[in-house]
């Protein structure tokens, strides 16, 4: 103990490299004056969390470290979340078309309007009208830009105001035949773009100005549009550092289309827009929430498994298979990814967290059987299992006709953390 405590802290930090986190808990234990050098070694407790994933750059490395080995304990024994309901009065949950999460807020849409409810008290923040009814909402990576397909083919752009939790009418976009089902809003490219089901024949992908309105091309799409996500040239996700990037999944396959970067286009040069040798076959029973984009890796569900695929060299990184066939991404993080499984023979439902790294099921949860518009919440802790608050959302979504209050009623459910000291 005395040779520990005269050696210079370099060679302190030397030896105590070799250790991982749980000896060096261990040895924290040993006596008072162990407990306070081992504890003020910064670098080697940051050593000991990246090793384990939970790196993010904080100031107090230990006291981080323990938070996520207390954090990892909790999810892997199912006891790291709460449940929450509550009842709406004002309409039913068949008049839901789709769900989004903003700022610590759920935001439905209804019909011809849009509710928002604050995740903290379940209370309404909000409640403003749209000109047409709502299919789908998207919401840009910034946070700032709402998006939203409507039945009759028109989409409508909105700015939403974090201080006071209201929305400006932006933009209208017409070109659509029919319902609008899929969008993603990219204000760093100036661009949105939408899928639709244009008819029984003809299903198409459409890239749009977003400050203008203009349509600057029309794709065909092999089935019912579902999903389609932007990618900016060198951007975290993209697989090309000068080249703009989309990527699009109908029924069965998911597509990835490409254009050039143009000095002095925000959006570049949308005429030369080609698809990609990358076209991967998808199971057509999966929900319509294809794929989720990590660090140029496309993830994917085939025959219960989930699938990791390079974007660059279209070679499969890892496969993992999961409990369920039906299995729904809900949000991905560099180590762990959130879905729901379903089993919709016996109205089970579950909410499970895998390692991407190994492929191993971190934890299970039960939840209620509610098969439609599931969305996730708070996705930072999916990094490295830290940035997570107490009452925060994890997940929400819909249940139709559940007992509350002696009456059967629909609820929107959300799974939430619990307060540490429980």
């Amino acid at each position: 103990m005395k040779m520990l405590e005269a050696l210079p802290i370099e060679l302190q930090e030397k030896i105590c490299s070799f250790l991982d986190g749980a000896t060096l808990l261990r040895a924290t234990c040993v006596s008072t004056q162990w407990n306070r050098i081992i504890s003020g070694l910064q670098m080697v407790w940051r050593q000991a969390s990246l090793r384990e994933g939970f790196g993010t750059p904080v100031k107090d490395w230990k006291l981080h470290y323990v938070t996520c080995v207390r954090l990892l304990q909790r999810l892997k024994k199912g006891k790291a979340f709460q449940h929450r309901h509550f009842a709406p009065k004002c309409f039913q949950c068949s008049d839901v078309r789709d769900v989004v999460f903003w700022n610590g807020c759920i935001l439905a849409g209804i019909k011809k309007c849009i509710r928002v409810w604050r995740v903290e008290d379940l209370k309404p923040a909000a409640v403003f009208d749209v000109p047409y009814e709502i299919f789908c909402l998207s919401v840009s990576f910034n946070n700032h830009v709402l998006g939203v397909g409507h039945y009759d083919g028109a989409i409508t752009t909105w700015l939403l105001d974090e201080v006071e939790v209201r929305a400006s009418l932006l933009q209208c976009y017409v070109g659509h035949r029919d319902n609008v089902v899929c969008l993603c809003v990219a204000p760093e490219l100036n661009l949105m773009c939408s899928g639709s089901r244009d008819s029984s024949c003809f299903r198409t992908i459409k890239l749009w100005c977003l400050g203008s309105g203009q349509l600057l091309e029309t794709l065909t799409a092999s089935g019912w549009v579902s999903q389609v996500t932007l990618l900016p040239a060198g951007s975290h996700n993209s697989p090309y550092e000068l080249r703009n990037s989309l990527l699009a999944a109908d029924q069965s396959s998911i597509r990835l289309y490409s254009w050039p970067v143009q000095h002095g286009s925000a959006y570049g040069d949308i005429d030369t827009i080609e698809a990609s040798d990358l076209s991967i076959a998808v199971d057509k029973e999966v929900s319509l929430r294809k794929f989720l984009l990590q660090e140029k890796h496309i993830m994917y569900v085939q025959d219960g498994m989930i699938v990791v695929l390079d974007l660059v060299s279209c070679a499969q990184i890892k496969c993992f298979r999961t409990e369920y066939r039906d299995v729904v991404l809900l949000a991905s993080g560099a180590r762990y990814v959130l879905v729901t499984m379903w089993e919709s023979c016996l109205k089970n439902s579950k909410l499970a967290v895998f390692n991407i790294a190994d492929g191993e099921l971190v934890g299970t949860y039960p939840m209620p059987f509610c098969r439609e518009y599931v969305v996730a919440g708070d996705v930072e802790w999916l990094n490295g299992v830290s940035g997570q608050r107490p009452n925060c959302l994890v997940a929400a979504g819909w249940m139709m006709g559940v007992l509350h209050m002696d009456q059967l009623t629909d609820v929107l459910h959300l799974i939430t953390w619990l307060p540490d000291h429980l």
